[in-house]
């Protein structure tokens, strides 16, 4: 079963997203900048993000508590402004790519596309999250590998402003290189990709209830081998509420088998709330998953006719990471889909 997540899919407790406001904020107040060399002049020692991701691999990939002196560099290289990441971002360097739990909101409007961010390492966590690595903080549940920093002055001892940039352009990649080590996590372009009419959704019939109990999770997923009639994006709560209604989701069963979404439906037992989509797509025999959060400004937008026939392919721009192995696109907004068809 292909499965896709995160950045994003990262996630409620990182297996959904929450609503975000991503209306006008108030101009935040200034803050300041850093550069290299002050931080060096620390005893700080500067290594790459790809040397970074190494010392995962080197410590028998578990999850790593950083006790050393060390920072990585890197630029922003997504917005959380339309609403499809999720109090993290990505910063990447000329080796790889890493997602920063930041734990806030609205950080579109203090780290900019193509600043340069510099992390100092030191007592934050390196872990893993379904294939993709991401630098946190400890999660002292053990449920996860990383934890959010969640609180401001973490954030500000640990992720340090620096000097503005302009954005990366995106990395064009080919099907046979998505799983490099050292393009995941980077903004990337695949092009010329085709819609399988599969997809991957992960619903609950309460939401407010245990994620993880298998009588509360209901999979749409790519072993049914269809799109369940879902022709947008991903799911508002409104749009899932539309779907639900109409029987899209009918013969779907719970994690336990022990019931059909049918049935809980004529008991009134299926709760409605955004969900997060990965759609899936396929470069030269390669699957890649595309995933959009329900939150997204774009979640309700329809995949153009001429995509779920097949006679347009699609270019995506966007962060590549793994989930389970498997390939992902995560969009940052709705500009990343370009539908190569002269009369779209």
């Amino acid at each position: 079963m292909l499965v896709a997540g995160a950045a994003a899919l990262s996630f409620v407790s990182c297996d959904e997203f929450e609503p975000v406001f991503t209306g006008k904020y108030a101009e935040p107040e200034a803050t300041r900048t850093y550069t290299k060399a002050e931080i060096e002049a620390e005893g700080i020692e500067f290594i790459s993000i790809g040397e970074l991701k190494q010392m995962y691999y080197d410590n028998g990939s578990m999850p790593l508590n950083i006790k050393e002196d060390i920072a990585v560099a890197g630029q922003v290289t997504t917005s959380d402004e339309e609403g499809n990441f999720y109090r993290s971002f990505y910063i990447q360097d000329e080796t790889s790519g890493i997602e920063i739990k930041i734990g806030l909101t609205g950080l579109y409007n203090e780290y900019k596309l193509g600043q340069w961010v510099y992390v100092k390492l030191n007592g934050l966590t390196l872990g893993d999250y379904h294939g993709s690595l991401q630098v946190g903080y400890e999660d002292f549940t053990g449920e996860y590998e990383t934890a959010y920093m969640g609180v401001r002055f973490l954030v500000e001892a640990h992720v340090l402003k620096g000097e503005p940039g302009q954005p990366l352009s995106p990395i064009e990649i080919t099907a046979d290189r998505m799983t490099d080590e050292e393009l995941i996590g980077k903004y990337v372009v695949i092009r010329d990709v085709t819609y399988t009419n599969t997809l991957f959704c992960l619903a609950y019939v309460d939401p407010n209830l245990n994620h993880k109990d298998q009588s509360n999770r209901i999979f749409l997923d790519e072993d049914n081998k269809k799109a369940w009639g879902v022709i947008t994006w991903a799911m508002s709560d409104t749009k899932f509420e539309e779907y639900l209604d109409a029987g899209n989701f009918d013969t779907a069963t719970t994690g336990d088998n022990a019931h059909t979404v049918a049935e809980l439906r004529a008991q009134g037992r299926i709760g409605t709330t955004a969900y997060s989509v990965t759609q899936y797509f396929e470069a030269d025999g390669q699957t890649v998953g595309v995933r959009t959060s329900g939150y997204s400004k774009f979640s309700d937008h329809e995949i153009l006719k001429e995509v779920r026939d097949g006679s347009a392919t699609v270019d995506f721009t966007g962060i590549l990471t793994l989930y389970d192995d498997e390939p992902q696109i995560t969009l940052i907004d709705e500009t990343g889909i370009h539908v190569n068809n002269d009369e779209v």
